[in-house]
């Protein structure tokens, strides 16, 4: 079989600086206990690593319980953005704090912030429970979610002109009706581009995939949102081509692909390179 990697690939910037950032923090404090408030990045490839560090992931309830049975060491706060109070709590139980979050998210809060003291609101689109879009949503009461599957009541708005953000990780593409809702109720809205280059640049690249592929992959969590975003435009761009999502070569050992020519590989913005190759060099067998 044929493989090819599609470019750009690999781990985005902001996800390599979350990764760098918790390696530099166990080596910097060797005998201290190491959590992270959720997980890193939406990679469990990059979470199991962690784990082998002795850096223990926090999930399954809401941070704030889950930093309140914190009594000592480091936390960090994952790429994703978090509630700024969770700061003020951590500096005063003592511990130790990282924060790895995305510079576009950062950028992003910024806008909202600056929109707020203006006197303006905030529709954010976003995935209800994404953490990206819950740490956006604590800034202000003053900040709504659009969500991308239920949408928005507009009737909990006062302001005809407010400001929209969207999360970094979403579709370029499923945006277009969304604007057209918010225009056609609040007319006077400003609209940010706020998708991150990563996740903009591995969406357009889709739309360059080899005539001849008959297989594509797409290579990822499904708890990452870009991720899962790739894969669903892909299927909409190549109805007449085989599209799977996995995480690791490990979920393609047993599959059937002997009817297969030529496969390309998809990476979302959290999936580390080293995965993708070996991908490439099992299917290269096939």
């Amino acid at each position: 079989m044929k493989v090819e990697i599609l470019k750009p690939c690999g781990c985005c910037a902001g996800v390599n600086n979350a990764i760098s950032l918790a390696i530099q923090a166990r080596e910097k404090h060797p005998d201290l206990p190491i959590y992270v408030l959720g997980m890193l990045v939406h990679n469990e490839s990059v979470i199991n690593h962690l784990t082998a560090l002795n850096i223990i992931t926090l999930q399954n309830a809401p941070y704030l319980e889950l930093l309140n049975g914190i009594e000592k060491g480091v936390i960090i706060f994952t790429a994703h953005g978090h509630d700024e109070k969770l700061d003020e709590i951590a500096k005063n139980k003592g511990l130790i704090i990282y924060d790895t979050t995305c510079s576009f998210v950062k950028y992003n809060h910024k806008l909202i912030k600056e929109a707020l003291n203006a006197g303006r609101q905030v529709i954010f689109i976003g995935k209800k429970g994404h953490p990206e879009a819950e740490g956006s949503l604590s800034i202000s009461k003053n900040v709504f979610l659009y969500d991308i599957s239920t949408g928005l009541d507009f009737n909990l708005l006062s302001d005809t002109n407010p400001l929209v953000i969207c999360q970094t990780t979403l579709s370029i593409y499923e945006l277009e009706n969304i604007k057209n809702d918010i225009v056609l109720h609040c007319p006077g809205a400003k609209f940010s581009h706020s998708i991150c280059n990563a996740t903009t640049a591995r969406q357009k690249a889709l739309h360059n995939i080899n005539y001849f592929s008959d297989l594509i992959i797409i290579v990822g969590s499904k708890l990452s949102s870009n991720t899962s975003k790739l894969f669903d435009i892909a299927l909409k761009l190549y109805p007449n081509k085989k599209v799977i999502q996995i995480k690791t070569v490990n979920d393609i050992v047993n599959s059937d692909l002997s009817s297969y020519q030529y496969a390309t590989i998809v990476g979302g913005a959290s999936t580390p390179l080293n995965i993708l190759e070996e991908i490439q060099n099992f299917l290269k067998f096939k």
